[in-house]
């Protein structure tokens, strides 16, 4: 498995029909008795370049912990991650036997040291589970989604906390909007947008809190989905709310802000499912995504978004929710 088509990575957005393709890969972890545990985790399609062998790397200096060294692919230098040292997993240093997935996402390329690639599924983001289902919530924030398979569990990991934690340089936490010029927060901003709510839905803890608090801070109102299925539960219920009370559904909520990838149901099927109900035809939605690419930005349009944005941008986020809000 080298190169990671391109129609590979269309999969998740082809006209919201709520489907993805996964990586399934391994982490062998060493054990006491000199024996081994597999595990099994999974990625993205759409947020995979390739699988490649260990690649010659040149030691970083100073690294940040986990940093394997940095390599040379096709004229870019890319990191390599140990992800099994990040996760805590103590594995045999047989770099021969491993593979490196390279990511490309958030505009950034990256490699992760595995143990073994193994195939690629297809499936429907309604087979996909929330972690919740099997952990107590938050205490495992890195693993977004659990996909069931015959003999075992393949956790999902939340890619974007890894790298922000092993390069917080990089890192959407670093942003502070009370800091940023662009963005005017004075007592008549603040209290216009306190007449607005937002629906933010991400299944990223890790992300959903960083943007929970950046539009928080500048003044406005937040409700918070986990997934694509939690947020359509949240909207019919504001649905029959707005009826019942014979007020316009714009009342409860103003505008909807949500990631693609998600278990159960993915931004793109809400989107298309919103813009084919009367009641969510016309609502602004902003789609944050990490692998909103300009092709993947033309499908979230045709679906019926108002605009999207990469998640490197929640500089952006305020500004712009105002421009469709104020």
């Amino acid at each position: 498995m080298s190169a990671v088509t391109e129609d590979k990575q269309k999969i998740l957005l082809e006209s919201g029909t709520n489907e993805l393709e996964i990586i399934e890969f391994q982490l062998r972890k060493e054990l006491p008795g000199g024996g081994e545990k597999i595990s099994h985790y999974g990625i993205n399609v759409a947020k995979v370049r390739e699988v490649i062998r260990v690649p010659e790397t040149t030691d970083y200096p100073n690294p940040q912990p986990h940093l394997v060294g940095v390599f040379s692919l096709r004229d870019n230098l890319i990191p390599l991650v140990d992800l099994a040292g990040w996760l805590g997993i103590r594995t045999k240093g047989e770099y021969e036997r491993k593979n490196v997935i390279v990511t490309d996402f958030n505009r950034m390329a990256n490699g992760f040291l595995v143990d073994g690639v193994s195939r690629i599924h297809r499936i429907s983001w309604a087979e996909v589970e929330s972690p919740s289902q099997f952990l107590e919530s938050g205490e495992q924030d890195c693993v977004v989604a659990v996909v069931r398979r015959e003999d075992r569990l393949i956790m999902i990991l939340d890619f974007e906390k890894i790298i922000s934690d092993i390069n917080p340089e990089l890192s959407m936490e670093k942003y502070d909007v009370t800091e940023d010029r662009k963005v005017l927060i004075d007592d008549r901003m603040t209290a216009k947008r306190q007449a607005k709510t937002l629906l933010v839905v991400d299944d990223s803890a890790f992300i959903r809190k960083l943007i929970e608090t950046t539009l928080r801070t500048s003044g406005y109102n937040v409700i918070a989905a986990k997934d694509g299925l939690d947020a359509w539960e949240i909207l019919t219920e504001f649905e029959h709310v707005a009826e019942d009370e014979n007020l316009p559904v714009s009342d409860l909520v103003s505008m909807i802000i949500t990631d693609v990838e998600m278990p159960r149901m993915d931004g793109m099927h809400l989107v298309k499912r919103l813009r084919a109900s009367k009641t969510y035809s016309t609502i602004p939605i902003m789609m944050f995504s990490s692998i909103m690419s300009d092709d993947n930005r033309q499908k979230a349009m045709d679906l019926g978004a108002n605009d999207t944005m990469t998640k490197p941008e929640i500089g952006k986020l305020v500004g712009k929710t105002d421009e469709f809000l104020l």
